[in-house]
Parts: structure tokens; C-alpha cells; sequence
């Protein structure tokens, strides 16, 4: 019964490690409408949805483990597939996460992926002209050839901040 009991709490301790913490600060001084997208085929986000951040405004979410898509914002008819820049990431892909920043369709807002326990890369981008390591630049899917925007870390909890 205890082997039993000690199971159970085991399953559960790993199934809540396998949720990561989001914040979204909006630190614009105007608002950002912002949509977390689910990629067919990954695990889906399903639960609420940002919706516009006032400036100065804090949002916090949860994202399942496995998840691979994007954040962003101004989405087109309730997906990313018109966004413009947007936070992309694949959550829990052999131990890692890989996140980057995309300004492959244009440059629309400035923003900053921050890992939450420091001890990764943060990358940040301000303008259309972001070097290519720190985001992908307009128009090019290779990310500069080599995919030198795209970052790996631990699994863990980001923040993503607009305007930073």
C-alpha cells in the first residue's frame, strides 16, 4: 500500500514539473493584443487566452510539456500564420527548450525572451535590424544560414517582455 501510495505522489510531483510558468509583461506604453498559437500535431496550449495587455500590464500562463509553437502578437483570425515578430518555442524536446525570436514575415514590436532562473541566454530584440543572434531577420527562414537565433536551455519557465 505504501509502495502504492508513494507511486501516486511520485506521478503527480512529475506530472506538475511537466507544466512550465509564462509571464507576459506588456512594458508599452500602449497595448499589445497578444495569442498563444498550438502548432497541429504538438501538444496544444488550451488554456485562456492573453487577450490585450494593458501597458505596464503582468499575464501569467501555463504551458504544457512538449508544447512546440508560438506567442504572438496581433494575431490574424485567432493563429500566428499573420503575425508578424513573435516568440517561438519546442518545450521539453530531449531535456531542452529551444526559444527564439522571429521576424521572418516583419518587424512589429520589440521583445525580449528572458529564461526564468538566469542561467541561459536572453535574447532581446528592438528594431527590424536585430543581429542574427538574437532574432531571425526579416525575410529569412534560415536564420542567417545557420539558425543562429534559436537558443537551448533547460526546461524551464520564460518571461516574455514587449518593449523592453
Amino acid at each position: 500500500m505504501f509502495l502504492l501510495a508513494a507511486s501516486a505522489i511520485l506521478a503527480l510531483a512529475g506530472a506538475a514539473s511537466a507544466q512550465h510558468s509564462f509571464t507576459l509583461h506588456n512594458n508599452c506604453g500602449y497595448s499589445v493584443p497578444v495569442f498563444v498559437d498550438s502548432w497541429p500535431g504538438s501538444v496544444s496550449y488550451t488554456g485562456p487566452q492573453p487577450g490585450t495587455l494593458s501597458p505596464g500590464e503582468y499575464y501569467g500562463l501555463t504551458i504544457p510539456s512538449g508544447w512546440n509553437s508560438r506567442i504572438c502578437d496581433n494575431a490574424d483570425g485567432g493563429n500566428c500564420w499573420g503575425a508578424d515578430s513573435m516568440c517561438e518555442f519546442n518545450m521539453d524536446s530531449g531535456g531542452l527548450a529551444y526559444y527564439d525570436i522571429s521576424n521572418i514575415r516583419a518587424y512589429s514590436i520589440a521583445q525580449q525572451i528572458a529564461p526564468a532562473d538566469g542561467s541561459c541566454q536572453t535574447v532581446t530584440c528592438t528594431s527590424a535590424d536585430c543581429p542574427c543572434s538574437q532574432a531571425y531577420p526579416v525575410g529569412d527562414e534560415s536564420g542567417c544560414g545557420d539558425d543562429a537565433p534559436v537558443k537551448a536551455c533547460g526546461d524551464q519557465d520564460f518571461t516574455i517582455t514587449y518593449c523592453p
